[in-house]
């Protein structure tokens, strides 16, 4: 699970052009005993109600769609570009895209008993992808201690 300022980063390594639709990014907040069961990234459904998912350019926050997240459409995503989710010490969750920032996509994603998990979800043209970066800040997992009390 991500805490405290977590970055994590993926490459887009094959595209097929042929099918529409792309990479889907986000986070989930799930009870640690569900993981046991299984775990399946969401697809915009009501049942997953703490997730937040970048496709295209709309951001899914559970139920809650925003349309026109971003700076760019991620259907637009070339071979080599990188993805990355970032979440900062205080909970504040943004998507990035060869580096730069997507702006604000949440606030307080840590303020729950729950465990946040990144993930990226190949769709439609994406076929494969290689993490290049994931990042744990230990000195700033402080939030944990302080929520749990």
């Amino acid at each position: 699970p991500l805490s405290g300022h977590s970055k994590f980063v993926v490459e887009a390594k094959e595209l097929h052009s042929s099918w529409s639709g792309s990479f889907k990014i986000g986070i989930v907040l799930i009870p640690g005993e569900q993981l046991k069961e299984g775990f399946q990234p969401p697809r915009y459904s009501p049942s997953t109600p703490q997730s937040w998912v970048w496709s295209s350019v709309s951001l899914h926050a559970g139920q809650v769609l925003k349309t026109k997240y971003g700076k760019m459409n991620l259907e637009d995503i070339k071979e080599g570009d990188k993805l990355g989710i970032e979440v900062s010490s205080d909970g504040v969750l943004s998507f990035h895209v060869n580096g730069e920032n997507q702006g604000a996509a949440a606030t307080n994603v840590y303020s729950t008993e729950k465990h946040v998990y990144g993930f990226v979800d190949h769709y439609g043209q994406a076929v494969t992808s290689t993490i290049t970066e994931a990042f744990v800040n230990p000195f700033s997992l402080q939030h944990l201690s302080e929520r749990r009390r």
